[in-house]
């Protein structure tokens, strides 16, 4: 909506004396509070007086671009996914280790069927993970990303996949591709309000790199472009941060984008501060007994400055003038840049220290950790599980690449595992703790051993018992050895008395 009234007339009408003088104070929708934010709203623009765009102008280009090239950009939409991929999850039907179902050995051997002939194998290491991982940090990029799932169906892109509850297990994928939103054009939805997918895409039109090379008007060689019609039934749709809807998610530069954007001007203007400053610049001052009218050969100066700043000339010669050096104006632009980066990290909700990484050299603290570890088990098992590897696996089993099974459960490690440094610091202290107990008469408090280990060390009691067990029967063996000992000496020196008195 155009404003009719110019800055001068604002400015009078919504001044501060203005609103005091010429409106009653009586009145609730003109109350202390209400002027002064009423008079902000006119008076000052912030967004547009720090060069912030509106968050409708942030396209999905933009945000691309800021996740390509800016640093801090990308580690916002990594660090998630990256944390939470730090060790992949066991999928699994059976509980029974010794046991492989079909179910099982199919999904352990997808990863052959997705690169060249190799001989390598590792379960750890299965490429199905690196594709979800993928996948996850691309759908933070903008509002949602895809992972392509192609199959040997003999179908194109753009023709529906076979989907049945009921599979075998017999095709293969013959690829898999993770995409992000701006390569990504969705061209229908499904409009029926009795279908299951109402609302959701039908079709997408896809770009992808094919395999011919073509020469560029650089002289360089860059894989064609392609883009592809495809089904819904052939793609997952993944989106992070969702609201009220299903298929576009907030993307995770969103909420910090002016953060981000003040850096850029922080990095930026610091390094052309430090090029424009580090190096002192000139004042050429003519002596004042020469007056005001002096002519200068501007052109011989510049030519003997740009000897001096690019050639190994180390003098300057003035004639009629002087040369004085001017002060570098060079300050640390630190401060600034970890007010910024303090509140990208409140905004999230990551710990500092884990934000900017081990190359610091500092580790965060144990309650930090500790906070962190619960928010990437709560993310893996909330959404990582429910809307990336489920989905995944689902489409698969309808797609007839994986066997139907009966159930499967995706489980993730303990990140609370403790390092094998602290199960040693750990060790030590209960072993100290333990011989204190034996040396100390603690056992005239607390009778039990057993009762000692679970209330004061924190055991449970199968393993205060698995400690304790074999030890009383190791003294009770060791004493029941020791009365053997003795009786049988008892009784060799009772034989060897008779034997004398008989002589």
């Amino acid at each position: 909506m155009m404003n009719p009234f110019n800055k001068d007339e604002m400015s009078r009408m919504y001044s501060p004396l203005a609103l005091v003088y010429n409106t009653p104070t009586t009145n609730e929708s003109t109350s202390r509070s209400r002027l002064t934010w009423d008079t902000l709203d006119v008076a000052k623009d912030i967004d547009e007086d720090c060069g912030y765009p509106n968050t409708e102008a942030i396209t999905i280009g933009l945000y691309k671009q800021f996740y390509d090239r800016m640093a801090i950009a990308t580690r916002v939409v990594e660090i998630w996914p990256c944390e939470s991929w730090v060790v992949p999850p066991t999928l699994f039907e059976s509980e029974e280790i010794e046991e492989e179902t079909e179910f099982e050995k199919a999904w352990n051997e997808l990863n052959q069927n997705l690169h060249i002939q190799s001989w390598f194998d590792s379960k750890e290491k299965n490429p199905i993970w690196d594709y979800l991982k993928r996948v996850d940090i691309l759908s933070g990029v903008g509002s949602f990303g895809l992972l392509l799932i192609g199959i040997d169906d003999g179908k194109e892109l753009s023709e529906p996949a076979e989907l049945s509850d009921n599979s075998t297990g017999k095709r293969k994928i013959t690829f898999l591709r993770a995409i992000d939103q701006s390569l990504v054009q969705i061209t229908g939805y499904d409009q029926d309000i009795n279908s299951r997918r109402y609302g959701l895409p039908e079709n997408y039109n896809i770009t992808l790199s094919g395999s011919e090379v073509e020469q560029t008007s650089s002289g360089n060689a860059e894989p064609s472009v392609t883009k592809h019609r495809v089904h819904w039934s052939r793609v997952i749709h993944i989106a992070d941060n969702l609201g009220s809807s299903e298929l576009f998610g907030v993307p995770r530069q969103r909420s910090v984008f002016n953060r981000i954007y003040d850096l850029t001007k922080l990095y930026g203007g610091s390094a052309e501060m430090y090029w424009q400053g580090a190096l002192p610049g000139l004042s050429f001052e003519t002596h004042p007994q020469l007056g005001g009218d002096v002519e200068v050969d501007q052109t011989a100066i510049k030519n003997a400055v740009q000897q001096y700043r690019s050639r190994l000339q180390r003098y300057l010669i003035g004639q009629g003038m002087s040369v004085k050096s001017l002060a570098p104006q060079v300050s640390d632009p630190s401060k600034h840049i970890e007010v910024q980066i303090d509140a990208i990290c409140i905004l999230l909700g990551v710990p500092k220290r884990i934000f900017v990484g081990s190359e610091r050299g500092e580790l965060a603290s144990g309650q930090d950790a500790t906070t962190w570890n619960n928010r990437i088990m709560s993310r893996q098992n909330g959404y990582v599980t429910n809307r990336i590897i489920v989905p995944f696996v689902d489409r698969l089993i309808m797609m007839g690449v994986l066997p139907t099974p009966k159930t499967y459960n995706v489980v993730w490690p303990d990140l609370d595992t403790l390092s094998e440094t602290d199960q040693a610091a750990i060790a030590v202290q209960r072993t100290e703790a333990i011989a204190k107990y034996v040396m100390g008469n603690v056992d005239a408090v607390i009778d039990s051993p057993v009762d000692f280990m679970v209330s004061i060390l924190g055991m449970s009691v199968d393993e205060a018992q698995d400690i304790t067990v074999p030890t009383i029967q190791r003294l009770i063996e060791e004493d029941t050895e020791e009365e053997n000992d003795f009786d049988k000496k008892g009784t060799n020196e009772k034989e060897k008395k008779t034997k004398k008195e008989e002589e």
